[in-house]
C-alpha cells in the first residue's frame, strides 16, 4: 500500500470532525479510530480491532464541519469536589480568578493582598465573596454580617487604635475592670482597604493580626478568630517594595480593568442588569493533602524562589501548590508555576516554567495557546490537526507523559468552549442535526 510519508501518520483530517469511535484509514496506511479523553477532546489513536458497523474509510476532504457535541457542554473547566463550596452571586465580570484566590486564602489561612487601581470593584469583590461565605446554610442576616465582617478604610490619619481597640469604657465604670473592645478580634472576616495609606503603627499593629492571629496591647494578648484577612491598595510604593511588611502578605494579586471587548459582552448581557452565579470549591486540609508533589519539582522552585523568598515564606510552598492545583484544577507543575507567580512575580512563573516542561511539551503548549488567535472554524480545525499530530508522536516516543497530555487537553477544551469561531453551533443537538443532513 503506497504511504504518504510527507504528513502525519495519523489521517489528515481532524478528529473533532468525527464521532467517537469513527475509524479511518491513516497516512501510514494503518487504521486509526476516534478516541475522546476523560476532558472530552477526540484524538486519533491507532485502532485495536475493527469496527464491523462502520464502514472503514480512507481520508477524503470534505467541507469543515466542526464538532462542539463535547465542548458546548463545558464552559469552564471542571473543578474537583470539595466538602465546602462558595456559591456566589454577582454582578461583577471577569472577577473568577480573583474569586479563585480568595478560596485560596480560606484554605490555606494565609493573608492576601489586592492591588488594583480605583475603580476595579477590589472591595466589591471581597463582600461578594464574604456573603457567599457568612450565607452558606442561606440564614444570614443583616445582623449577623455587621457581627462577622470587619472593615477598616485607612488614610493618613487613621489611628492605631482601630486595630487595637478602645477600652469598654462601661465596664470600667461599672466593674471597675480593664477590658478592650477590639472587633476585628472578633470577626471571621477582616478587610483593610487602602493599606498603602496605612500609617506605620497601624501597619505594626496589623502584623500581629495578620501572621500570629493576636492582638497585642501592652500586655493584653487577645486571639483573633479570622478566617479570611484581605487587604487592598492602588499600588505598592516603589520605596517600600522591598519592605519586610508587604512580605507578609504570601497572597498577591494584581486586579485588573475589565477589557473594552468584555464590557461590550456586558452591556448586550444587560449592564448594570447583569447578573452572575457560580460555584467555587474550598479544599480542607484533608483534600489539600491528598495532591502529592515530587521532591524533584520543589527543588526546581527552590532554584527560582531561594533568592527572592525568606524562609518563612518558603515553607508555604509546598500545602500553598498544592491548594492552588486543587482550586484551579490544574496539574502539579501548573500548579507550582501559578504559585510562583502568586509568591514572587510573573517572571519567577515563567523562569520556573522553562525549567520545569520539556521544549517539546512547551512546543504544544504554545500551539494551543495560539488557538485564541484563529478567526475561522478552517484555521481551528488545522491548528488542532497539527496539535493532535505532535501529541502522538510525543505520546509513541514517551516524550509525553499521561499527565501533560490531559493538561493540555484541559486547555484545548477550555479555549475550544469559549471561542468565538464556534459560536455558530451551540448545542450538541444542533450538531446531530448537521451531521443528519450531511449523511
Amino acid at each position: 500500500m503506497r504511504t504518504n510519508t510527507s504528513a502525519r501518520p495519523s489521517p489528515t483530517q481532524s478528529a473533532t470532525m468525527y464521532a467517537v469511535g469513527h475509524q479511518m484509514i491513516g497516512n501510514d496506511g494503518n487504521l486509526w479510530e476516534v478516541r475522546a479523553s476523560a476532558t472530552g477532546v477526540q484524538r486519533w489513536v491507532k485502532a485495536h480491532h475493527v469496527n464491523t458497523s462502520q464502514k472503514t474509510t480512507k481520508f477524503n476532504p470534505s467541507p469543515n464541519i466542526p464538532n462542539t457535541a463535547n465542548m458546548s457542554k463545558v464552559k469552564t473547566i471542571t473543578k474537583k469536589t470539595t466538602q465546602e463550596v462558595r456559591t456566589i452571586e454577582t454582578s461583577l465580570i471577569n472577577k473568577e480568578e480573583v474569586f479563585k484566590m480568595m478560596a485560596l486564602a480560606e484554605s490555606t489561612g494565609l493573608p492576601c493582598l489586592l492591588v488594583g487601581e480605583p475603580g476595579v470593584a477590589k472591595t466589591k469583590t471581597v463582600i461578594e465573596y464574604a456573603k457567599a461565605w457568612l450565607n452558606k446554610d442561606g440564614k444570614m442576616t443583616a445582623q449577623d454580617f455587621a457581627n462577622k465582617i470587619y472593615i477598616l478604610e485607612t488614610d493618613e490619619g487613621t489611628k492605631a487604635s482601630e486595630i487595637k481597640g478602645m477600652p469598654d469604657l462601661g465596664k470600667l465604670f461599672t466593674e471597675n475592670k480593664y477590658e478592650l473592645n477590639a472587633p476585628i478580634a472578633d470577626a471571621e472576616i477582616v478587610i483593610i482597604n487602602e493599606v498603602d495609606k496605612a500609617s506605620s503603627a497601624i501597619r505594626n499593629a496589623m502584623l500581629g493580626v495578620m501572621n500570629e492571629k493576636f492582638l497585642f496591647n501592652g500586655k493584653s494578648k487577645i486571639k483573633c478568630k479570622w478566617k479570611l484577612f484581605i487587604a487592598t491598595c492602588n499600588e505598592i510604593p516603589k520605596d517600600e517594595q522591598d519592605s519586610p511588611f508587604w512580605d507578609r502578605f504570601m497572597l498577591k494579586m494584581t486586579v485588573n480593568r475589565v477589557s473594552a471587548g468584555e464590557l461590550v459582552k456586558y452591556y448586550n448581557k444587560g449592564a448594570r442588569n447583569y447578573r452572575e452565579k457560580f460555584s467555587i470549591g474550598v479544599p480542607n486540609n484533608v483534600e489539600i493533602d491528598q495532591v502529592e508533589i515530587p521532591i524533584n519539582k520543589l527543588e526546581k522552585y527552590l532554584e527560582v524562589g531561594y533568592q527572592h523568598s525568606s524562609d518563612r515564606t518558603l515553607t508555604f510552598v509546598p500545602k500553598l501548590t498544592k491548594a492552588v492545583s486543587y482550586i484551579w484544577d490544574i496539574s502539579v507543575d501548573k500548579a507550582l508555576v501559578k504559585t510562583a507567580q502568586i509568591m514572587i512575580g510573573q517572571s519567577a512563573g515563567s523562569e520556573l516554567q522553562n525549567k520545569l516542561m520539556s521544549p517539546e511539551v512547551k512546543a504544544v503548549m504554545s500551539k494551543v495557546e495560539m488557538l485564541h488567535s484563529y478567526t475561522t472554524n478552517e484555521q481551528l480545525e488545522l491548528a488542532i490537526a497539527d496539535i493532535e499530530s505532535l501529541i502522538n508522536t510525543y505520546v509513541s516516543r514517551n516524550i509525553m507523559d499521561e499527565t501533560q497530555v490531559e493538561e493540555i487537553e484541559l486547555s484545548m477544551q477550555y479555549i475550544l468552549g469559549n471561542h468565538p469561531a464556534r459560536k455558530d453551533y451551540q448545542s450538541s443537538e444542533e450538531f446531530d442535526a448537521m451531521m443528519a443532513e450531511q449523511a
